[in-house]
């Protein structure tokens, strides 16, 4: 049974990612002006990011150390195209206009596609046995340099450079399974090299990034003021997926909770399990739009001294609505299905070991 600090940090991460589409996907009506709400908004999304960030680390702080399991990939594809088809219906139910062709091909289709954040998390499980192959044949000091140019190529150069309007943008060829592979290797590499890394760096690393991401935002809102062109990039330093500032508040929050001292607590694990149905059930292409604007009508509250608690309670009813929807599933569908076709997997991997080693 897993220690519940890391846990608990599953369940932090994923109520940022909440706040930050709160924030990101709420269609308010920004102004140029500096308000109080405005800045609410900005803040209340800034961690959205970071806990992607977290969330991947703690698969690569888990992962380095173990192998590819068919019967859990079985489970993460069963988990996926639940939600998938489940949103598909509906979102046809409902008669919403994302139901394409198009798209209902890719949402019977086992891959994640209507969630970016599940297609690219399912690639990465895939990649893992090349991925630990790499790490563990690299030196430290290989190791080292591979994670600081690489922070400082897609992370650090672009959140400098792509803030100007004038400046022509460039990811350098950033994708986001590259980040994915990233915060994995920094997830390994705490696990194979950082027993050294103390809390208190933990706390270091989440005040640089929270005050550099909030400075930043306040940067871009009293450029807006001056140049139109940069109301678009309202939420630069909370949205970017290459944002350095994410980077280092996503580090610093898994090392305080790795170093938190938090004994196996079974109601924090229990929440914890259902934290990735929570994403797949609120963050799906074909409803997500529908449920901001219609459903929540969030933007409807962007002049409201009511925003900063409706903010709260939108994000809390995500949170249960979801964890008690995954937990049925869990219950009912996933358990039954695994225990079922659980031990033929097992079997059909022993065999593929003895060929390819996973």
């Amino acid at each position: 049974m897993r220690a519940s600090n890391i846990e608990l940090l599953r369940i932090i991460s994923m109520i940022l990612i909440i706040m930050h589409h709160f924030s990101v996907h709420g269609c308010f009506p920004f102004t140029p002006d500096l308000t109080f709400n405005k800045v609410f908004l900005q803040v209340f999304g800034l961690g959205g990011k970071a806990g992607v960030v977290a969330f991947v680390m703690i698969t690569g702080y888990f992962m380095i150390s173990s192998s590819l399991k068919l019967h859990k990939f079985a489970k993460l594809v069963g988990q996926i195209w639940f939600y998938s088809i489940a949103m598909l219906g509906m979102a046809m139910g409902l008669g919403l206009d994302t139901v394409t062709s198009r798209n209902m091909m890719l949402a019977l289709l086992p891959i994640g596609a209507m969630s970016w954040f599940a297609q690219n998390f399912l690639v990465l499980y895939l990649l893992t046995p090349i991925i630990n192959r790499v790490l563990h044949w690299l030196q430290h000091t290989y190791y080292v340099m591979l994670l600081v140019v690489s922070t400082v190529i897609w992370f650090l150069i672009p959140t400098v450079l792509n803030l100007w309007t004038n400046v022509p943008h460039t990811t350098f060829g950033f994708k986001h399974i590259f980040s994915f592979v990233v915060f994995y290797s920094l997830g390994a590499y705490i696990k194979l090299y950082g027993s050294h890394i103390t809390k208190k760096i933990g706390i270091i690393f989440t005040a640089i990034g929270f005050v550099g991401a909030f400075l930043g935002d306040i940067l871009v809102d009293v450029l807006a003021m001056m140049d139109l062109a940069y109301m678009k990039q309202i939420f630069y330093f909370t949205q970017n997926d290459y944002g350095f500032f994410q980077l280092l508040l996503g580090i610093g929050l898994f090392i305080i909770f790795l170093k938190a001292k938090i004994t196996y607590r079974p109601w924090i694990n229990a929440v914890a399990s259902t934290t990735f149905g929570i994403y797949l059930l609120h963050d799906n292409k074909l409803f997500l739009h529908y449920m901001w604007d219609n459903v929540l009508a969030t933007y409807q509250y962007y002049d409201s001294i009511l925003l900063p608690l409706y903010a709260i309670l939108v994000v809390a009813l995500i949170f249960v609505i979801g964890m008690i929807v995954d937990y049925v599933r869990l219950a009912f569908i996933e358990k039954p299905v695994m225990k079922a076709i659980t031990p033929r997997l097992e079997r059909i991997q022993s065999r593929v070991e003895k060929v390819l080693p996973l």
